[in-house]
């Protein structure tokens, strides 16, 4: 008997390990820290760090990954932007809870700090609400047999997905904050044919 396995509807998250020098992750990390709030973790003036000279070297990876993600997917398109780049600190105990990122295209982020097992990962859901109707007992878990899946916040990690994929943050368990930088993408131009009155201007 011939067996063929094919993936249907798949919904892509894009890996990107080995980003930046050092030298730029430490400087980041500095005004991270200096610039956000002891309490929350945000910087309250946060929003567009892409504009920012401390973060060009960031925003051109994002640009080079965002542009790696469009080609690789063959979508049609005149062009694309960051609408948004914002740091957080994750101190011991702290998360985030499940959230999209609306009016957008693509999201990632970037980690510029985290304990190499402290497990403060960022979680995806399945998408799919039928998907857990029925869920039998697993001999061993896998992406293919999961409803939640998870990759670790390494340090000098990107990853890019659907700005629409729900996702969220386990507590940080270390004493260590978990420094990040999260970052959306959007279209610019026409989106989709007129032809088939599903089209758009961004």
């Amino acid at each position: 008997m011939k067996v063929t396995t094919e993936k249907l509807f798949p919904t892509t998250v894009y890996c990107f390990d080995n980003v930046l020098e050092y030298e730029y992750i430490d400087s980041m990390k500095k005004d991270i820290l200096k610039r956000n709030d002891k309490e929350t973790g945000q910087d309250p003036k946060s929003g567009l760090l892409h504009k920012e000279p401390k973060y060009k070297a960031l925003a051109e990876k994002v640009k080079e990954a965002g542009k790696y993600v469009l080609d690789d997917l063959l979508y049609k398109y005149d062009d694309y932007e960051i609408t948004g780049m914002w740091s957080t600190v994750l101190k011991q105990h702290a998360m985030h809870r499940p959230h999209t990122h609306s009016n957008n295209f693509y999201s990632g982020v970037f980690y510029v700090q985290s304990d190499k097992d402290a497990q403060a990962n960022i979680q995806f859901y399945d998408p799919r609400p039928q998907a857990d109707v029925l869920t039998p007992s697993v001999k061993k878990t896998t992406k293919d047999n999961s409803h939640v899946w998870f990759w670790p916040s390494t340090q000098n990690r990107m990853l890019l997905f659907p700005a629409w994929l729900q996702h969220y943050v386990t507590p940080n368990p270390s004493v260590n904050p978990r420094i990040s930088i999260a970052f959306n993408i959007m279209l610019k131009g026409r989106v989709g044919d007129i032809s088939d009155y599903q089209s758009a201007e961004f």
